[in-house]
């Protein structure tokens, strides 16, 4: 079961992946899941994601631990990225702020 389990949410972090990829993103994977973000996104506005994948099969995906969360939080606040939790369920992808709770888009356009 905990491969099985591990092999999901591995899919569910590359279908996130390529969902910020087709908005413009790089997108690096982690190679492991030991490192307190999933991905690392640079959109070519110049603003960086560490994003959290969270994913569930039915329902709504739970949020990360206060460990991992403040783990996200720290992490990102050093490599001054925004920390994303992003909750994938069967039917969409739903990015939030680890830090404020809110709703976020992935960024369109370029600085100028």
């Amino acid at each position: 079961m905990a491969k099985n389990q591990y092999k999901y949410g591995r899919e569910k972090e590359q279908k996130v992946a390529r969902s910020l990829r087709s908005k413009g993103a790089k997108v690096d994977v982690s190679k492991g899941s030991k490192g307190a973000a999933d991905l690392v996104a640079k959109f070519p506005t110049g603003t960086t994601w560490n994003v959290q994948v969270k994913a569930t099969r039915s329902g709504t995906a739970a949020s990360p631990s206060a460990k991992d969360s403040g783990r996200l939080k720290q992490v990102a606040t050093k490599s001054r990225a925004t920390a994303v939790v992003a909750k994938v369920s069967p039917k969409r992808v739903e990015y939030k702020s680890a830090r404020s709770g809110r709703t976020l888009t992935p960024p369109k356009s370029k600085k100028r």
